[in-house]
């Protein structure tokens, strides 16, 4: 995928591609233009804008753009929320917010001045962000893992992986499970399909309020089951611990009840598996 954000980063610009590269897109393509490009930039070459106003992945509040990606991703790693305190000290006035900002604002805005330009900043800079990762997880130490993660990817993550993620969240509660699922897409659609959101309203499950997201490596390497709808997982594939292909499950837009009832048999017996409650891979492996 491709990025745009400001040139000439220092912090939350450095950052944000760190936690991309680390744990979310296999293949980045990053972008560093005058601000006032940003927006025709994204438009023409199709990037996803980032630590600009008025985005998504912006900032929002006393929040920073590093955090919008964590909450928009479901990066739920205890390191990246306690590194993410750090970053929010460091690119903002509250210096004095986490014990390491004042010293990654110094260090930030050492390394802006002997870059050569932006790309030569990531690369100068992620080391520093890598050991600041290492430093997050040994200080918290070894962490409970957070019940039994599920990924349920279908190509435009708007149905059936909503459906699947909505009953295995139902199905775990119902047998005493704290199961955790997420549903993405490979090519993800504006929106979640109508039809899935009438559907789960009626069946009384939670639809998703936002837009369907993509998949992502910490999706596929924090669970302990990645089931897919058909589609190719590409380059995340090999970072999944275990991969299950349900291709013919009827499309909803077949018709809901079809889909709902073929999925929830699925999902039952995957939960009832034993062998699904392992854990996933380390969501930080992709780290050095």
């Amino acid at each position: 995928m491709k990025w745009v954000t400001r040139e000439r980063a220092r912090v939350d610009r450095i950052a944000c591609p760190w936690l991309i590269t680390r744990f979310i897109d296999p293949e980045p393509v990053f972008r560093f233009v005058p601000a006032e490009r940003v927006a025709a930039t994204a438009e023409a070459e199709g990037a996803i804008p980032f630590d600009v106003p008025g985005v998504e992945l912006g900032h929002h509040g006393d929040r920073c753009s590093f955090d919008a990606f964590v909450e928009r991703h479901e990066l739920d790693d205890p390191a990246l929320e306690r590194l993410g305190a750090i970053v929010r000290g460091a690119d903002t006035d509250r210096r004095t917010l986490a014990a390491e900002s004042a010293g990654l604002h110094a260090a930030a805005s050492g390394f802006r001045l002997i870059a050569r330009d932006d790309h030569d900043n990531i690369a100068l800079q992620f080391p520093l962000y890598d050991a600041l990762y290492a430093h997050c997880r040994d200080e918290l130490g070894p962490v409970k893992p957070r019940g039994v993660r599920l990924a349920f990817v279908c190509l435009h993550g708007a149905a059936k992986s909503v459906l699947a993620a909505a009953l295995a969240r139902r199905l775990g509660a119902e047998r005493g499970i704290d199961v955790r699922a997420i549903a993405a897409g490979i090519e993800p659609d504006a929106e979640v399909s109508p039809a899935a959101v009438r559907g789960l309203t009626a069946d009384g499950l939670d639809a998703p309020a936002g837009r369907p997201r993509r998949a992502t490596l910490y999706d596929v390497r924090s669970a302990s089951r990645v089931v897919t709808f058909g589609c190719d997982l590409g380059r995340l594939a090999p970072e999944a611990a275990h991969v299950d292909d349900w291709p013919d499950v009827p499309a909803v837009s077949d018709g809901y009840e079809t889909a709902r009832d073929a999925i929830r048999e699925r999902v039952d017996r995957l939960i009832a598996d034993p062998t699904t409650w392992h854990l996933g891979r380390d969501p930080g492996a992709g780290t050095p």
